[in-house]
């Protein structure tokens, strides 16, 4: 007669099948993967090997040792390893999350199993969809924070490239908003190189978003355009704006890191008195997800919809089935360039 034990290592819950339930369409971890600004780009690898010519940041494909190599298009090109980070999450199922499960007839014991298998993945991959919600808005702004406030990755000082910072010069009332508009695509036009965009973005803090949708000349530019923009002067404004070719979305989300001397600190996605402009639809941002640390994963690259994978085993003494959950992801632009940090 099958134990408890003997369902919970079914086929229905081998490890494969939990990474493709963990993993359910659509994998959007934030309002940054929402908007699909990052392509995701699996390796073989545990890091990215990055080639930096003229100032532009290219991904170099990866070859077998041995065999032909990669051709340099000449100019001067240097070469760097990024790392990719590991973020392991662990839980089990034990005798208390069956314990007085109350199951109607045997039809029902594989189903209230899966339940139980359910609600722990989706806790789990809660955690890791802050986790990557949190790298992506480090990504843009160029530093890449832990939860323990450990830097993983600092895309300037790793690439000696100065962030762009335009002032917006919301303070003044005379400032031209259209203007400086018209101005910021046109920095980030020059700086794509020829790289095909969509469009740009603006992320914004509250106040940011605040003095751009309530200045001056916003306000009367207003007045004489009869279109779908809602007017800041009768209308309430809270998420997304868009004036002068330019969309303006008020970021409120927040993350909480833990310091030192483990008391935590509340950081902002985008700093309350500043805002991100970034371009979409370019080449540019790619999110990389490496293998997971397993003996059979090694040097394979995983699925692009693989973000979270799982693997269970038992516990000793029948105590149940450990959950071992991983991912090891990392986003990044590739010209950073094109992110400019816009200032009040």
């Amino acid at each position: 007669m099958s134990t408890v034990l003997d369902l919970l290592r079914a086929p229905e819950f081998a490890d494969d099948r939990l990474t493709e339930s963990i993993n359910i369409p659509p994998y959007e971890t934030g309002r940054l993967a929402q908007l699909g600004l990052f392509t995701d780009t699996p390796l073989h690898t545990t890091y990215a090997k990055i080639g930096i010519e003229e100032g532009t940041i290219t991904i170099i494909p990866a070859r077998e040792r041995g065999g032909p190599g990669n051709k340099n298009m000449g100019g001067d090109r240097r070469e760097t390893l990024i790392p990719i980070p590991h973020f392991p999450l662990d839980d089990a199922i034990t005798p208390s999350d069956l314990q007085n499960l109350t199951v109607y007839g045997s039809n029902y014991v594989m189903q209230a199993l899966g339940n139980v298998y359910n609600d722990k993945l989706q806790a789990m991959r809660s955690k890791h969809d802050a986790t990557h919600a949190n790298l992506d808005w480090g990504a843009i702004n160029g530093l890449v924070i832990d939860a323990e406030n450990k830097t993983l990755f600092n895309l300037w000082s790793h690439f000696g490239v100065t962030q762009p910072t335009m002032s917006f010069a919301l303070s003044t009332e005379a400032t031209d908003v259209a203007a400086k508009n018209r101005a910021l695509k046109q920095a980030i036009r020059r700086n794509l190189k020829g790289a095909p965009s969509s469009g740009v973005r603006v992320f914004a803090g509250a106040d940011w978003f605040d003095a751009y949708v309530g200045h001056a000349s916003v306000k009367e530019g207003l007045k004489r355009y009869r279109g779908d923009t809602p007017d800041p002067g009768r209308d309430d404004i809270t998420d997304e704006f868009r004036y002068a070719g330019l969309v303006v979305e008020r970021v409120e989300e927040e993350f909480d890191v833990r310091l030192a001397d483990n008391t935590f600190e509340t950081r902002p996605a985008v700093a309350a008195n500043q805002a991100v402009a970034v371009p979409f639809g370019t080449p540019y941002f790619r999110r990389y997800i490496a293998p997971p640390d397993t003996i059979q994963d090694a040097n394979r690259a995983p699925r692009p919809s693989d973000k979270v994978f799982v693997s269970t085993d038992d516990l000793p003494h029948g105590k149940g089935r450990d959950m071992h959950t991983e991912s090891n992801v990392l986003p990044v632009c590739l010209r950073p360039q094109v992110m400019f940090k816009l200032t009040l």
